[in-house]
């Protein structure tokens, strides 16, 4: 989630009568004991499956999400509205095991595909807000480098089945859109060895800074519906995508990025060279993806020319085979 719509109906986006029928006032009932009275509910932008709400109350917020069988802002993509039930048991276990960091369910309401949860981004914005505005700080990616090495690191023994569909079946399908979409034979090559690597752990899915706060100077994290069981740098990589392209309007904070990053992920376990070139490949196809998906568009500040001149510079270093997370920071940087 990225921000607040207003309250006010968005032109094309259901209501939450429209979403909830008869069953409003209950979810309402749900809010209120958490919330008090509540004064308004707020639509927030940016989540391409379900239909993300704030309701406000006297007492503070607290989030409503409710999923139907189509995503909410792709209606000609279909899905089973039951796989709220995904994100729920999620929440339940990095809720249980990295306490503060994640939204904790204070209601759902299975036969609705609907769940309440507490509100953890106290400024109601987005990291992704922040880059908007300005660049990221040493101190942001050294925080944001600690979080994640300590999410997987508490995570890293959950035997936990997340994904309805099986969560080795979820992560082949995240390679096929995320990395492979792009034809390339060597992200392929990429899906295939992490594939094969072990051991397999749960993964976030879907690091990306409209989905993090670091307000008050901690990370909260929302949206675990791409929870799955995969290898952990594809999380440092996808996050580390997505540092960089939110740069590309500011170039000469690039080179900074990546080694801040993934020194504060590796601490005092530095990776093999094979792990820095796979997360390296990783980042890239990340990068095309977000450049390239037409079915998932991400909005991007920079110009048609600047996509044309990185889409040019990740083929070519792909081309080459391999490559260190530093030399993608710099080749961005280069590029535009």
């Amino acid at each position: 989630m990225t921000g607040t719509a207003g309250q006010d109906p968005v032109e094309g986006l259901p209501t939450p009568v429209d979403l909830l029928g008869d069953a409003l006032p209950e979810v309402v009932a749900d809010c209120r004991a958490h919330v008090g009275p509540v004064t308004g509910i707020s639509r927030l932008t940016g989540g391409n499956v379900s239909h993300v709400f704030r309701v406000e109350g006297t007492r503070g917020s607290v989030i409503l999400k409710v999923r139907t069988a189509v995503f909410a802002r792709i209606p000609s993509l279909r899905t089973d509205p039951a796989f709220i039930a995904d994100e729920r048991r999620a929440l339940d276990v990095y809720g249980a095991l990295v306490p503060s960091t994640f939204p904790r369910v204070l209601a759902f309401r299975p036969q609705d595909h609907a769940m309440v949860m507490t509100d953890v981004f106290p400024d109601r914005r987005t990291y992704e807000d922040r880059l908007h505005e300005r660049p990221a700080t040493v101190d942001e990616l050294l925080c944001l480098g600690a979080t994640v090495r300590r999410i997987h690191q508490a995570t890293k023994d959950v035997q936990v089945a997340i994904r309805s569909q099986g969560d080795l079946w979820f992560r082949d399908h995240t390679f096929d859109y995320c990395l492979r979409g792009s034809g390339h034979p060597a992200l392929d090559r990429v899906c295939e060895e992490l594939r094969a690597q072990a051991p397999q752990q749960l993964v976030l899915g879907d690091l990306a800074p409209k989905n993090l706060s670091l307000a008050d100077g901690r990370v909260t994290l929302c949206d675990l519906d791409n929870v799955h069981r995969s290898r952990p740098l594809f999380d440092v990589g996808y996050l580390l995508a997505h540092l960089l392209i939110h740069h590309v309007p500011r170039p000469s904070f690039l080179p900074v990025l990546a080694p801040t990053l993934l020194d504060a992920y590796y601490a005092d376990r530095p990776p093999g060279m094979r792990e820095g070139t796979l997360l390296a490949a990783v980042a890239a196809g990340v990068v095309l993806y977000r450049l390239d998906n037409p079915m998932v568009p991400y909005a991007l500040r920079i110009s048609a020319e600047q996509r044309g001149r990185l889409r040019e510079a990740m083929v070519c270093l792909l081309d080459r085979g391999t490559f260190a997370p530093e030399e993608l920071a710099v080749t961005v940087a280069g590029a535009v």
